[in-house]
């Protein structure tokens, strides 16, 4: 069996940045005594794209921050540029697919966009992935035709892996056609995304759409299920949706709901349920004099505290940044300071912040763009959704579809909810990494291959981005780690993987 130098699974960002970075350095002159063979494995037929950022997602989808922020400060100028430059195909393109959401949002952006005020434009997130399609293509190109390496993209399903003796990593691969392979490697990364959702019970009955993961087999096919749904429903009163979560994904739904009338008018109520009953803050740019710190402020004066102490100060203090929508300066400075006190703590510390502590601050001040927050207020305005705070237990069957049974966090009551749904949408977060419903993640964890961090969704790396010998972590499963070079509670970023993705290119070609 022929053996692979590198063997990347998943075709998202983290993967196709990676790529990008080993071609970068192998076009310069990167000493070489043999070529180099990659295999990318990636379980859908779409490549270099992933799930935001490719056709699994709505083309209408937005960053979720503007395009001034989403990029480093080295890659924003490039995007920029082509943007502009292939203006007339993807407007064209987005007028043709988006409907009355893409019309609107090209009314509002494109004078913004000619002008470049990039900080207020929250682009189409297909146009990113369009982007780093065409350039890993062009790159992939020129490498093959310097013969300097040689890439092989395989459609299946990484399910399992094991350690060789010899230090190799053996990958079973299930193929479409349900048969399955092995392939061995040299060194092996990890490039898969973020975990799976934490799947809730299915609800087995012909009268209930239950949709555990919204991007499967995609957000359009979805929608136009949920409809078909909603339309063979007879009472009207019955036609309710549950949305179990309030993140990222919940208020990019009600953004495209409110840009569906067609839907909108078959809807009765969509109700959402979250633990914080909270949707993600309108991002604000309110210039401030100063931020207004007084807990972290007694802290410092007070001094001998502990990463408790500090993070409760740090969870107090962050209701001013976010009081009138999420300022995002507001909330640098508070995060800045919180790290600034934590130097005096040890190194136990540090791991739980990262590990830990950031990633609940991160859901305290979760934000999204002006399109999306108008959108969900103006649904909840017209009473056609409600967001409330519980946390969702189980649903029961009727007649008529299916009731919920939740626990009211305030009171520790169960309660049902006086609606009956015939729609249900998973929007909840990952399950940890030794429960999740992905069997590769699933198997490095319980056959002690890799170990979780302290986020129990994230594995734990060194600086060389290692979980175990010659097998490495790229994206949002390194998220929670801290260490000389990776120091970060969350990894679904283009910037910080942008910035990332050249050290873990110079590990796998071995450049010091």
């Amino acid at each position: 069996m022929k053996v692979t130098d590198i063997c990347i699974i998943g075709s998202g960002i983290a993967s196709t940045l990676t790529l990008i970075e080993i071609c970068n350095k192998l076009l310069n002159d990167v000493p070489l005594t043999k070529k180099v063979s990659i295999a990318i494995i990636e379980k859908n037929k779409e490549f270099y794209k992933g799930i935001p950022y490719g056709a699994r997602s709505s083309v209408n989808a937005l960053t979720i921050t503007s395009v001034h922020d989403f990029l480093n400060e080295n890659e924003s100028p490039l995007f920029y540029e082509w943007l502009l430059a292939t203006k007339d195909t993807w407007t064209t393109f987005y007028k043709q697919h988006g409907g009355i959401t893409a019309a609107r949002w090209l009314k509002e952006n494109m004078p913004l966009i000619e002008n470049k005020k990039w900080e207020t434009v929250y682009v189409p997130r297909f146009l990113y992935g369009n982007y780093l399609s065409e350039k890993i293509t062009n790159l992939l190109k020129a490498v093959e035709e310097k013969q300097l390496a040689e890439f092989r993209f395989i459609q299946a399903e990484a399910i399992d892996s094991n350690v060789l003796a010899n230090g190799q990593h053996e990958v079973t691969l299930e193929h479409p056609d349900d048969s399955s392979s092995k392939m061995t490697t040299n060194k092996l990364v990890i490039a898969t995304g973020s975990a799976p959702v934490k799947k809730v019970d299915e609800v087995f009955s012909n009268k209930v759409l239950f949709v555990n993961d919204i991007y499967e087999p995609s957000v359009n096919d979805n929608l136009i299920t949920l409809q078909a749904t909603l339309s063979n429903t007879t009472i009207a009163e019955n036609r309710n949706v549950l949305i179990i979560g309030s993140n990222a994904s919940s208020i990019e739904l009600l953004y495209l709901f409110e840009g569906l009338p067609e839907l909108r008018v078959l809807v009765n109520k969509t109700v959402i349920i979250s633990t914080s009953g909270i949707l993600p803050y309108h991002i604000t740019t309110k210039v401030l004099d100063n931020y207004h710190l007084p807990n972290l402020d007694e802290v410092r004066a007070n001094g001998n505290y502990t990463i408790q102490t500090l993070v409760d100060a740090a969870t107090k203090d962050l209701k001013y940044a976010v009081q009138d929508g999420a300022n995002m300066n507001y909330v640098g400075a508070l995060i800045s300071n919180t790290l600034k006190l934590m130097e005096a703590l040890d190194e136990d510390a540090r791991k739980a912040f990262f590990g830990i502590h950031g990633i609940k601050l991160r859901d305290m001040f979760r934000r999204s763009g002006p399109e999306y927050k108008g959108a969900s207020d103006a649904l909840i305005a017209l009473d056609e959704v409600t967001v409330f705070k519980g946390r969702y237990l189980q649903t029961v069957p009727t007649d008529n579809g299916v009731t919920m049974t939740y626990l009211d966090t305030v009171t520790g009551e169960q309660k049902t909810y006086p609606l009956t749904f015939n729609a249900i949408i998973n929007c909840s977060g990952s399950h940890h990494l030794d429960k999740s419903q992905s069997r590769l993640l699933y198997n490095f964890v319980n056959k002690n291959i890799c170990r979780m961090n302290l986020s129990n969704v994230g594995f734990e790396v060194n600086e060389k981005f290692e979980a175990a010998p010659n097998l490495y972590i790229m994206g949002p499963l390194l998220g929670g780690n801290v260490n000389k070079l990776i120091h970060f509670w969350q990894l679904e970023n283009a910037a910080r993987l942008t910035y990332l993705a050249p050290y873990l290119a110079c590990e796998l070609l071995n450049i010091s």
